[in-house]
């Protein structure tokens, strides 16, 4: 592997050398041979970071977290600028240990600690930053701590991330995934905001027009292990990646931000984005261990050798998780987890070919609905063709476990299953059996919890698509049954439209036939939805008023998504609102005076349940 490449060279025979700790008065370097780091004292903020004599860092990095709850709260975007807002709190009089000391162990590994006590103003928690150097690591890793002891004032913690801004002429070209690898403007690049004020067009230079949002490199958590930046020139690349999600708030669906302009890197530790929820304490004793992540550094030839060695870092850290050289009660190693296995089998009436094949597979909390847990810890994998899971490396605990899969509409829930270290316990699940309100009439979309089969589904990431929406429907969505194309004719969301001035809601129409012969019952209009935000829906059939829902912020569109907080609305109505030959049903989004509102449909499901 290239890492061990590396290593090597640095050493010239190949032997590792020492972690070495050198205090200085206001900061401690760490340094192996490899990498060097250089850490504040009273801040915790990485000052600088050395690899191959290069100096990857422009400024000092820095943890800051905030205690609001409403995701728009975040006014941060990394420049440093706005850092003393009342609702963001960082370590600025923190108290340095080394927590253990390379001169007692050969030099294999050091771990230096800055904390800080709740100073009686922000968000209620005590903090522990760690650093951590290992023997032969070509980077380092870092671990946050966030303590609530009990006494302390209720309250709640909205986002925490780590936050570092790398040199640009070292590092000019940006990787979030296999799909968003680019080359990104310099930090001075004159630029406009759009709006939201995260959208910046650069007005001059090479990257003219070029418009720059970092809400176009959100990923999930499912799945997401690495991103990076890298140096054309250089050769040298700077990643942050980890080996799990079991800290990380909402499950698999939950959107995070990784790197964005100008030059930011970053691992968020809990993010309130897109609809999901704060950690919120009252006056109990609360406490939570974020990481270790690893900061890793390398070299290669080229842009494409460098993000083939870093997923292969990435992948070996996944193997090796938890690691067995973290020492701290709050973060159990192999031996005291355990494993949750079994099979998922679904039975569907009405549809043969549903299949648990790829779901979705997790274990969080019984309560709240697990998109909106940050307290805790969650464990997610996916299922193999037959759906058979193995969920390893568990904390031992009471939890539910949950499975969503793509084509099936509803979720499944298993509640009490327990964990213990040393142990695998395998479960002999009933068959999922989804949700059914009778016979089947007519299906729009395919249940993925995303939008992304609707127009502009496949090429969401853009600014100001929702201004598109009423050149593309200047009549409105009117979709027909068996003859319009979900890809063309139905928009991915469900916009506000500009009217005199402001905003107002759209009508969407569905026309379809009835067949004969319908018997007198209930039917169901089953709405699933991949997100929606401050939108008032109102659903009539044939012109009559069949349910209304109000729904809450997500904000998905507006931040370059396909889907926030997924959910689900059954609106059950008289048979006998339906009649034969053609039927209109009505979605209408009343909510206006603002582009950003809105609703974004993942699967729309007609069923009838008749009388014998």
């Amino acid at each position: 592997m290239l890492c061990l490449f590396v290593a090597a060279a640095a050493f010239g025979d190949g032997a590792p050398s020492k972690v070495i700790l050198t205090q200085k008065p206001g900061s401690v370097v760490l340094e192996n041979g490899i990498v060097s780091v250089e850490i504040g004292k009273r801040n915790g903020d990485p000052l600088s970071l050395l690899y191959r004599n290069q100096s990857l860092l422009a400024s000092p990095g820095y943890l800051n977290w905030h205690a609001e709850a409403d995701e728009d709260a975040e006014n941060d975007d990394g420049d440093g600028k706005k850092d003393n807002s009342s609702t963001f709190t960082r370590i600025r009089s923190g108290d340095f240990r080394v927590t253990t000391d390379p001169a007692t162990n050969a030099g294999a590994l050091a771990d230096v600690c800055i904390s800080q006590k709740f100073s009686g103003k922000g968000a209620p928690f005590d903090v522990e930053l760690h650093y951590v150097l290992r023997r032969g690591d070509s980077g380092f890793y870092e671990y946050v701590i966030f303590r609530h002891p009990q006494g302390y004032p209720e309250g709640q913690l909205g986002d925490a991330r780590m936050l570092f801004r790398v040199n640009d002429r070292i590092l000019d070209f940006m990787t979030i995934d296999d799909q968003r690898r680019r080359f990104m403007p310099p930090p001075g690049t004159p630029h406009q905001p759009l709006g939201p004020k995260e959208s910046m067009m650069m007005t001059d230079g090479p990257f003219k027009g070029v418009i720059e949002d970092k809400y176009h490199n959100f990923a999930d958590a499912g799945g997401h292990f690495i991103h990076g930046w890298e140096g054309s020139k250089s050769g040298l690349g700077c990643w942050i990646l980890y080996g799990s999600t079991e800290d990380e708030n909402g499950g698999p669906t939950k959107q995070h931000n990784n790197a964005h302009f100008p030059q930011i890197l970053m691992k968020i530790l809990t993010c309130c984005h897109y609809g999901a929820a704060p950690v919120k304490v009252g006056n109990e004793a609360w406490q939570k261990i974020y990481g270790p992540f690893m900061i890793y550094l390398n070299s290669g030839k080229d842009l494409d050798a460098l993000w083939a060695d870093a997923k292969n870092k990435a992948a070996a850290e996944r193997a090796v998780w938890p690691h067995d050289w973290m020492q701290n009660p709050l973060y159990p190693t192999a031996a005291g987890r355990g494993a949750v296995g079994g099979q998922l089998r679904i039975s569907d009436s009405q549809d043969a070919a549903a299949s648990s094949a790829n779901a979705w597979v997790g274990l969080a909390a019984a309560t709240p609905d697990w998109q909106q847990q940050s307290a805790g810890y969650q464990y997610w994998v996916r299922a193999d063709q037959d759906g058979r899971f193995n969920i390893r490396n568990v904390r031992p605990g009471t939890y539910t476990l949950y499975a969503f899969t793509d084509g099936v509409m509803d979720e499944f829930r298993h509640d009490g299953v327990t964990v213990e270290a040393g142990r695998t316990n395998e479960l002999a699940l009933p068959d999922w059996k989804p949700v059914r309100h009778g016979r089947q009439l007519w299906q729009i979309g395919t249940p993925d919890r995303t939008a992304k089969e609707f127009r502009h589904g496949d090429d969401y990431r853009q600014w100001g698509l929702w201004n598109k929406y009423p050149a593309e429907f200047p009549n409105g969505v009117n979709f027909v049954i068996g003859k319009s194309n979900e890809r063309t004719d139905w928009n991915y969301a469900q916009c506000t439209v500009p009217k005199n001035g402001s905003w107002v809601g759209a009508k969407w129409n569905i026309l379809f036939d009835v067949p004969d012969g319908l018997k007198p019952g209930t039917a169901t209009l089953r709405i699933a939805l991949a997100a929606a935000h401050k939108a008032l829906l109102r659903v009539y059939v044939n012109g009559k008023p069949a349910g209304s829902r109000r729904f809450d912020t997500d904000n998905a569109m507006m931040r370059a998504g396909i889907h926030g907080q997924y959910s689900q609305w059954d609106v059950a109505f008289d048979n006998t609102l339906l009649k034969p030959g053609r039927n209109i049903i009505t979605l209408d989004e009343q909510s206006g005076k603002s582009v950003q509102k809105n609703v974004m449909y993942d699967c729309l499901r007609l069923e009838a349940a008749e009388h014998e």
